[in-house]
């Protein structure tokens, strides 16, 4: 790709851009310029990633939530300053899917209580009693419309960055309990076919003139949301060449985009709200019980919990309930006779893990962006790369949006979902103006921002 050369003058217009990207808290991504592709080319856009990028939204991939994924809502944009541009999303029919979270209420700590709706609509199920953490069934989809020609959001819930050159990971004739088979790739795919997601990315990239790339978010979160138990994410060579791999693929034949870091699952309601002693002092406030905290954790056994221990969201509920420990009625997690679980809590080694995990992907991107690709975005006062983890950090706290408050509160902040990881229609598009303001800065281009808040404020 050509290099973009940084002047003082450059650099100086991009302190300013940058700072309204993730600073502004008044309302970022609101500005009305206008429309203007300038030279950069968005008749194809290609987005690549993983659940972020699919669309996946309380806790489930639905026709509705991939409607206002965030490089859907980005292809609208775009259109804006090239109508003849194309997007092409492998929709679900309507009643298929996944299934999604529906909300019930809220507690006193204000974390929602959902209901399970099922997906309907599949073509079979595989099964495997011996999954990590119980018994797991795994629903083979309804095919994607047009599995001739490959749609241009390749976003895949679960793909790992380890797995993009695996064969056969959407081939349901050779899938069987434990594969790595991926049923939301294989929904893309012509039946029997072994091509692994590289390939497919090669194949998509041919036709494409800009593309995003946000993907290594999923490599950590099935680690995160087992409290450690399941799936321990690989760090090294292996996920810096896959980086790699695809990035090549991408930006062959100087074809334009942008490259995303990952936020650090800390930064994520799943954890966040149940930071060890903010966690505890939360606890005791809602109740008369002062009792400190306790966790089993994986190297020091049952102790006191500490600030950079996690208890998972979706755990919080249960502490406090009674339960009988041999024979004695203990409550859960305020006892050391009953500490929280370890599939309940990410201890501060476990946490130091996905630390090591993030930062070993965005690291990668970082020196490929500047140095192989020459894609510089200003972050943190130098020319390198941008991204959402900066708006992931901000939401952590609270914006606002033409008088809209947004936070890191599930549901009720505006920009995560039910499941206290994935975003709502709102929230992805908060990361889709984030995405533009960095095309914007980058390219010269005007490409209008999203109403943030004209978006629904959940999906279905």
């Amino acid at each position: 790709m050509t290099a973009f050369r940084v002047t003082k003058s450059t650099f100086l217009a991009g302190l300013t851009a940058a700072a309204a990207l993730v600073l502004n808290s008044c309302a970022p991504g609101q500005d009305n310029p206008t429309p203007s592709a300038g030279t950069l080319d968005l008749s194809r856009y290609l987005a690549v990633g993983d659940t972020y990028t699919a669309g996946i939204s309380n806790g489930g991939l639905t026709r509705t939530s991939q409607s206002y994924s965030y490089p859907s809502l980005m292809a609208r944009q775009f259109r804006l300053v090239s109508p003849n541009a194309t997007f092409e999303q492998p929709l679900l029919n309507e009643g298929s899917g996944s299934g999604y979270l529906r909300l019930i209420d809220v507690t006193p700590l204000g974390l929602p209580r959902v209901q399970r709706v099922p997906g309907q609509a599949v073509r079979g199920q595989i099964i495997n009693p011996n999954a990590c953490g119980g018994a797991d069934t795994i629903r083979v989809l309804e095919r994607n419309s047009n599995v001739a020609t490959l749609p241009q959001n390749l976003g895949i819930p679960g793909l790992r960055l380890g797995q993009i050159g695996t064969a056969n990971l959407g081939n349901q004739s050779t899938a069987t309990p434990g594969s790595p088979f991926n049923p939301y790739f294989e929904r893309l795919l012509p039946a029997n076919t072994n091509s692994s997601y590289l390939q497919a990315v090669t194949t998509a990239a041919g036709s494409a003139t800009f593309f995003t790339y946000f993907l290594g978010l999923d490599d950590l979160m099935p680690f995160v949301r087992s409290g450690g138990i399941c799936a321990t994410p690989l760090i090294g060579t292996t996920i810096r060449n896959n980086i790699k791999n695809v990035l090549d693929r991408l930006t062959a034949n100087n074809r334009r985009g942008i490259i995303a870091r990952i936020p650090n699952p800390t930064s994520l309601p799943l954890l966040r709200l149940g930071q060890g002693l903010a966690l505890q002092t939360r606890l005791q406030a809602q109740s008369n019980d002062q009792s400190p905290l306790y966790i089993e954790s994986t190297t020091n056994g049952t102790r006191l919990i500490g600030d950079t221990d996690y208890v998972l969201a979706t755990a919080i509920p249960r502490i406090g309930r009674m339960e009988n420990v041999s024979g004695t009625m203990v409550p859960y997690g305020r006892d050391m006779r009953n500490p929280i679980r370890t599939a309940d809590v990410l201890d501060d080694y476990e946490v130091s893990i996905v630390t090591l995990a993030t930062n070993n992907i965005n690291n990668e991107l970082e020196r490929l962006a500047k140095d192989v690709y020459r894609m510089p975005i200003y972050r943190d006062g130098k020319y390198t790369l941008n991204l959402p983890d900066e708006l992931f950090n901000q939401i952590a706290g609270e914006i606002a949006v033409n008088g809209v408050v947004y936070t890191g509160e599930p549901v009720r902040g505006n920009f995560y979902s039910l499941d206290y990881y994935s975003l709502t229609p709102r929230g992805n598009a908060l990361l889709a103006n984030t995405f533009i303001r960095a095309i914007n800065q980058q390219y010269r281009t005007s490409i209008p921002a999203l109403d943030v808040n004209s978006m629904p404020t959940t999906v279905q």
